[in-house]
């Protein structure tokens, strides 16, 4: 167990070493090529480096503490779930760490829903809106996080004073597309057709519904679309 420990603040130590303005130079691509054994290593130690990890992620902009977002991407250890919430609710400018975080409280999954849900509850009690947080929870798939969608839905429609100036419907009801359930539909026509959304907020809601009424077709669209653009890309080059 001690060699394990010994093992782990290695490889730590080896993480902050990246953390130099040689190192902050470089592409993601490049500085994950260079550490990826360490990465795989620490990966491979499980809940046993999650302490050691945890204190990267009180550091904000260095490598160190991104790479320990990707790595409980890969362990999903629940112990990191109060750490990664801290984490996402100092709201850094981060935001290539902001959606590891995100990510990773999604992956590790149905344990992360009750602590997000306590979380995203607080914060729209005092008018406030993480899209981190609420991605985090709304990319769950499953009853709960899909109910809490549905709840908020449907205040949000009852009572949309309570969500002026603050509260972003479009970017809380996306992932909707991923809990993949189509009774929702119905619900979300009736936003649509609120009178206190703008244009804007309009379109991201239809976009919402055509990806769930034919995911495959607006997948393929959406590809269409993207390809279009390389080629123009392409050619203007």
């Amino acid at each position: 167990m001690l060699k394990q420990v010994e093992m782990s603040q290695d490889k730590i130590d080896f993480l902050q070493s990246l953390d130099t303005e040689e190192f902050m130079e470089k592409e993601e691509e490049d500085v994950r090529r260079y550490a990826l054994q360490t990465i795989k290593d620490l990966i491979e130690l499980g809940a046993q480096a999650t302490p050691s990890l945890l204190e990267l992620l009180k550091t904000e902009f260095t490598w160190s503490c991104y790479f320990a977002l990707t790595i409980f991407r890969e362990t999903k250890d629940p112990q990191a779930i109060p750490a990664l919430i801290a984490f996402l609710k100092r709201e850094t400018d981060d935001s290539l760490a902001n959606e590891e975080a995100m990510f990773a409280l999604q992956d590790i999954g149905d344990l992360s829903i009750a602590p997000l849900i306590e979380e995203i509850e607080e914060q729209f009690n005092n008018k406030k809106y993480n899209s981190y947080l609420v991605g985090g929870l709304t990319g769950i798939l499953g009853p709960e996080s899909y109910e809490f969608m549905v709840k908020i839905t449907k205040d949000y429609i009852g009572k949309p004073w309570r969500y002026k100036g603050w509260f972003l419907i479009e970017d809380f009801t996306y992932n909707f597309v991923k809990q993949e359930r189509t009774d929702i539909i119905p619900l979300l026509e009736q936003v649509v057709e609120m009178k206190n959304l703008t244009g804007s907020e309009k379109e991201e809601l239809q976009e919402t519904i055509r990806a769930i009424q034919d995911p495959i077709g607006y997948e393929k669209e959406i590809e269409e679309i993207e390809e279009e653009i390389l080629d123009a890309t392409t050619t203007d080059a």
